[in-house]
């Protein structure tokens, strides 16, 4: 299974959501759901993914991995995604700024909270969130926070009242772990690290 991914906005690497849709739309069975998904570095090429020891003989070349659950047999499948030499020759507008201008932070509990968007997925919304959290709290002299890992109990809602984002362990300002609150109901985490 082999990406067809742009650019997100006026990055030149490809973006954490966009890996979560595609994987969440393009490769998981009716009954499965993404459950973990891991970036060891940012990603400047297509990728492939490739479940269970398919991995042979590419391992310089992985920089992810994921996890997918059945939802029925409650039956997990892992797999490595690996960058390939196909360019990315496209990009295309997205304002990540325009998602979360009207989003609430309380800073004494660590907290960003928005309403429901229409104009972005609700992964795009969540990953907006912790990055506006993190440059307000939590900014930086040098790098940038990126996405680390996604971490999902449960299939992301398309349509729901709220999201929030509350971080709940940050380790000498490098790497964090943030609760995904949504309607109330925690649906995982999301870890981030500082990049370059």
């Amino acid at each position: 299974m082999k990406t067809e991914l742009k650019f997100k906005g006026s990055r030149d690497y490809l973006h954490s959501t966009d890996f979560y849709t595609w994987l969440s739309t393009a490769v998981c069975d009716e009954n499965q759901i993404v459950t973990k998904l891991i970036f060891k570095q940012l990603i400047h090429r297509q990728c492939e993914v490739l479940l269970g020891q398919g991995a042979v003989g590419v391992e310089e070349n992985i920089v992810g991995a994921v996890q997918f659950l059945d939802k029925n047999t409650r039956e997990s499948i892992s797999g490595v995604i690996v960058e390939t030499a196909t360019p990315v020759d496209e990009s295309y507008p997205f304002d990540e700024d325009a998602l979360v201008k009207d989003a609430e932070i309380v800073a004494s509990q660590q907290q960003i909270t928005a309403s429901c968007r229409n104009n972005c997925t609700t992964v795009e919304l969540v990953v907006a969130l912790t990055k506006k959290l993190h440059n307000t709290l939590f900014s930086l002299n040098k790098g940038k926070w990126l996405v680390g890992q996604l971490n999902f109990s449960d299939e992301l809602p398309i349509v729901y009242e709220s999201v929030s984002i509350k971080t709940t362990r940050m380790m000498q300002n490098k790497f964090s772990i943030n609760d995904v609150i949504i309607d109330g109901k925690r649906f995982g985490t999301v870890q981030f690290i500082v990049g370059e």
